[in-house]
């Protein structure tokens, strides 16, 4: 990456920066498969771990603020239940003031989640993670980690299958916000990969459904980075190796 070209082939992506020709769209890369044909999940998952663990330090200060981030707000929610006094029959997650609550709660973890997507993003175009540039969201990384957090809680305030399937079909949400600075539009994005690479990504999405819930969501970066994976392939874009 530079700012400028240095050498034939060289070419300008979408944020202004210059790349070298093996990091070209539809560039072939060893071990890194574009275009069409079917994805080996466990290329995917290789690839995910090992962006993981070359920016372990990173990715650990991400997770720690989206943890710590979670954690202030647990508490706030329960000083306001129990102020209010409306914790009492039914418990927290059967009164009104639990759900408008658990969904204030899914939407922030949607749009911490878009930052990790961010981080995802600059480890597969071969950049370091630059932890303050996660943080900087547009209007349309608001709207769309909103949208996901929303869905996903609310799905899964009722039945926590019914958020399974919010994910399989809407967890592409945050890496395309992070990738195109999409905002409600990638919703149907979303599900229109999920759909149509059925085969593939609705298995690696029950995955990362699982993985970023392991250990306080510690697998969320992983998620995130087979997510991007995955829509770089599907377009026949290249992906550091």
């Amino acid at each position: 990456m530079s700012d400028s070209p240095q050498g034939p082939g060289w070419w300008q992506a979408s944020d202004g920066k210059w790349y070298p020709p093996e990091q070209a769209p539809g560039a072939q890369q060893p071990g890194v498969p574009v275009g069409g044909g079917g994805t080996d999940l466990g290329s995917v998952f290789q690839f995910a771990w090992n962006k993981f663990i070359q920016n372990i330090g990173e990715w650990i200060v991400l997770w720690l603020i989206l943890i710590g981030v979670v954690v202030a707000f647990a508490i706030v929610a329960s000083v306001v239940v129990v102020g209010t006094g409306l914790g009492g029959f039914g418990g927290f997650r059967f009164n009104f003031l639990g759900i408008i609550i658990g969904l204030i709660g899914g939407a922030i973890q949607g749009i911490l989640l878009v930052a990790i997507a961010k981080g995802a993003v600059q480890t597969a175009n071969g950049q370091s993670i630059d932890l303050g540039s996660c943080f900087k969201f547009t209007g349309n990384n608001i709207t769309a980690g909103i949208v996901f957090g929303l869905i996903i809680g609310l799905l899964g305030y009722f039945c926590f299958i019914f958020g399974i399937v919010g994910w399989l079909f809407f967890g592409f949400i945050p890496v395309l916000s992070a990738l195109d600075d999409k905002g409600a539009e990638s919703l149907s994005e979303s599900m229109n990969l999920s759909t149509s690479h059925s085969n593939e990504a609705l298995v690696w999405q029950l995955i990362s459904w699982f993985i970023a819930g392991v250990v306080c969501s510690i697998g969320a970066p992983i998620a995130m980075l087979g997510g991007v994976y995955l829509v770089k392939r599907y377009r026949g874009e290249a992906v550091a190796a």
